[in-house]
């Protein structure tokens, strides 16, 4: 491999781990409130435009239909969402927030945000604004540049 790719392979094996471990530690945190980063996911698109089909939320997060019903149902089984009557489609109901859920999304995004300060001590916003273009740019090249298997 050239010096390039060699260094994209660090990069990428660099914010796997990352997100892996962000991932974890952020469930652990949110635990306690019946929450996880997918169950999280689901809520931040419900906080911005309630109520949404399932079918509507996968398309927001690029997850399959099926992955999203199953959070669905079990923020619903938590009773941190319900579904409704869809007045526009028989068998495509409606989820939105129960006011528990509305509570424990505000809590994780307080326990978040101040997490988030803890692990940004000591880094300056031009990192972080760099290594986010440099993530973001790699991720759209990717999507655009498929593996090839030959």
């Amino acid at each position: 491999m050239n010096p390039n790719a060699d260094a994209l392979l660090r990069l990428f094996q660099a914010s796997t781990k990352a997100g892996a471990v962000m991932t974890g530690a952020f469930d652990n945190l949110v635990a306690d409130l019946g929450l996880s980063s997918a169950r999280g996911q689901i809520l931040d698109v419900l906080e911005r435009s309630q109520p949404r089909t399932v079918s509507q939320i996968a398309r927001v997060l690029g997850l399959s239909r099926q992955a999203v019903q199953r959070l669905a149902d079990d923020l619903v089984d938590r009773g941190l969402a319900a579904y409704a009557r869809n007045p526009e489609h028989a068998r495509a109901h409606l989820l939105s927030m129960t006011d528990q859920g509305c509570a424990a999304h505000a809590e994780a995004l307080r326990r978040k945000g101040l997490w988030l300060e803890s692990l940004a001590e000591g880094l300056t916003p031009t990192w972080l604004d760099m290594a986010s273009e440099l993530l973001t740019l790699t991720a759209r090249r990717a999507a655009q540049k498929p593996p090839k298997t030959t």
